[in-house]
């Protein structure tokens, strides 16, 4: 995991010397279990572009049987800033993709059964962005969208839910504390 965030951090810090790049790291997600963290590049004073990697792992027992899910999901928004002060800073909106792939192990005692779900959405970001004097960065968004493709595969089923439209609903949060570096 930590090689992972450092190889993540070189490929950024890299782009530019003078680049402004903001990472930072979802506190939130690690009480449940996933890790997501995000780099920011700024492409101008008030436009941004943002990588958000997720990863997600949990085990636990229910029924009586043994559960292990695995995932993983990319998320890209790009960040139309109003007014910024410094810079990709303050109220942003703007466009997001997203993708996502997760399996489920259980062990019901006799047999190990497995489940998958892949997903592509589309939607609409808002948040806003607090830097601090000492480039402290905080940030809080929501985006809301359509699942383009949602796929749940089983040991003997597949399903696609793209004719039910509750099933389609996509939603995003956000809450991060960061750092700014460059700019």
């Amino acid at each position: 995991m930590k090689k992972l965030f450092l190889l993540f951090f070189i490929a950024f810090a890299s782009l530019s010397a003078k680049a402004q790049i903001d990472l930072s790291v979802n506190p939130v997600s690690l009480l449940y279990s996933n890790f997501d963290f995000a780099a920011e590049y700024r492409v101008s004073p008030d436009f941004g572009l943002e990588l958000s990697p997720g990863l997600s792992f949990n085990k636990y027992g229910l029924s009586g049987n043994d559960w292990e899910s695995t995932g993983f999901g990319a998320r890209l928004i790009g960040k139309y800033y109003f007014s910024p002060d410094k810079g990709c800073d303050k109220f942003n909106i703007g466009p997001y993709i997203k993708y996502g792939s997760s399996s489920l192990k259980y062990n019901d005692g006799s047999t190990e059964h497995t489940a998958s779900n892949t997903r592509f959405a589309i939607g609409f970001y808002t948040g806003y962005k607090w830097v601090s004097r000492r480039n402290i960065v905080f940030e809080i968004g929501l985006g809301v969208g359509k699942a383009l493709s949602n796929t749940y595969k089983s040991d003997d089923e597949t399903v696609d839910t793209n004719g039910f439209d509750v099933f389609n609903i996509d939603a995003t949060f956000k809450f991060a504390v960061g750092y700014r570096f460059g700019g």
